[in-house]
Parts: structure tokens; C-alpha cells; sequence
């Protein structure tokens, strides 16, 4: 009866103190101001309408909003200064006039890898805002065009582009920060090459406007 007495003493005491064990960790403390954090994000991707040729033909791709997905790792020097790369996939829906035929649907893509610099102002009622900029290396850029369930491909590889940012940075936890970013970046897709044939499109702009939230968490 003893060893039982103690036993449910024991585990009453663990079901206040394990929670409260816990709570500590995750919320107590501002966030941490130096090390290694990693940071995935969502966000709307905008961009302007864009032309080009094909041979004599005019080229002209309407695009609709898209989305971005992303992720980051990066080393925060101090409460000042951070580095981090970055990975982006963005796709944005497309209308194509391509010479006299109309591609209907479609989508203007991309994958790019960006090292960015990020630089923190003074914190305001525990909102931290800041600046960055980055240059980027487009692993992939692509645009289909897509009529009568018929898709015709056009890609290229290994372009630069640059970025520059504004974000928000709020503290949720100990080592969690919630934050938000305006982007803009801007570049050449380079020459587009069809998959299916000879056919280029050359030099479509990629400038797109960016929306995006996420969180952060630091190591």
C-alpha cells in the first residue's frame, strides 16, 4: 500500500510538473540573438505581363497571381546582422499569344537557389522590422503552354536574378519567430528552349512581386 501511495504521488506530481517542464522551455525568454535557424514560407507571387519573339512571330504571356514555397537556412551573426541561403519554387498561371495560335492555360515556373544578407532594425513593442538582399542562381526557369490537353515545354538553367526584401519579425516562443516579407526580384529567364524541338524564346523578363509569411526557428 506504500509503494502504491508513493507511486500515485509520483505520477500526480508528474502531470503538473512535466507541462510546466515544458511550458518553461518553449515560452519562456526573448528570442535568441546569435546561431543557426531555419526558416520555411509561403506567400502570393505577382508579376507583370511579358513578351518576346519566336523567330518573326511576337510573343505575348499574360499572367495571373501564383504562389511561392520556400525555405531558408541561415547563421544570425548578432541581434544585427544574418546570412542565409535560400531555396524558391514560384509558379505563376499563363495565357500565351504566341503568333497567330492562343495557348489558353499555362504557367511561367521557376527554381532558385538565393544567399541572402539580412540586416535587423531596433525592435518596436517586440516587432522587429528589417532589410535584405540577395542574388540568386535560377536552377530552372520554365514556361508551358497548353492547348487542347497538348503542353508544349520551353526551359532554361543557370541565370542569375537578384532580390531585395522587407520583413517583420514578431517572437512566439523562445526559439520560435513568426515573420513576413515583401519581396522583389528581378532577372532574364535567358533563352527558353523548347523540349520538343529547335524553337527559342529569348529573354522573357522574370521580375516577379512577392507576398509571403512563415516562421523561424532558432537552433
Amino acid at each position: 500500500m506504500g509503494v502504491l501511495k508513493i507511486n500515485l504521488g509520483v505520477k500526480m506530481k508528474l502531470q503538473y510538473l512535466v507541462p510546466g517542464i515544458v511550458s518553461f522551455l518553449l515560452f519562456s525568454g526573448g528570442p535568441i540573438a546569435e546561431g543557426y535557424y531555419v526558416k520555411p514560407y509561403a506567400g502570393l507571387s505577382y508579376m507583370n505581363d511579358v513578351s518576346t519573339t519566336r523567330a518573326a512571330e511576337s510573343v505575348s504571356v499574360e499572367l495571373e497571381q501564383g504562389m511561392v514555397l520556400g525555405a531558408a537556412l541561415g547563421y544570425r551573426y548578432n541581434a544585427d546582422f544574418a546570412v542565409e541561403l535560400a531555396w524558391e519554387y514560384r509558379s505563376n498561371e499563363s495565357e500565351t499569344q504566341l503568333g497567330t495560335t492562343f495557348y489558353p492555360e499555362g504557367n511561367y515556373a521557376s527554381n532558385i537557389f538565393f544567399l541572402n544578407g539580412i540586416y535587423s532594425f531596433n525592435s518596436w513593442q517586440e516587432i522587429t522590422p528589417y532589410v535584405g538582399f540577395g542574388l540568386g542562381w535560377m536552377q530552372e526557369i520554365d514556361i508551358d503552354l497548353e492547348l487542347a490537353g497538348v503542353e508544349s515545354s520551353y526551359s532554361s538553367s543557370g541565370n542569375f536574378t537578384y532580390q531585395g526584401f522587407v520583413g517583420l519579425e514578431y517572437p512566439i516562443a523562445q526559439r520560435w519567430v513568426l515573420h513576413t516579407e515583401l519581396r522583389h526580384a528581378g532577372g532574364k529567364s535567358g533563352d527558353l528552349k523548347s523540349e520538343a524541338g529547335a524553337d527559342v524564346l529569348a529573354n522573357l523578363n522574370y521580375k516577379p512581386f512577392t507576398w509571403q509569411v512563415g516562421v523561424k526557428y532558432l537552433f
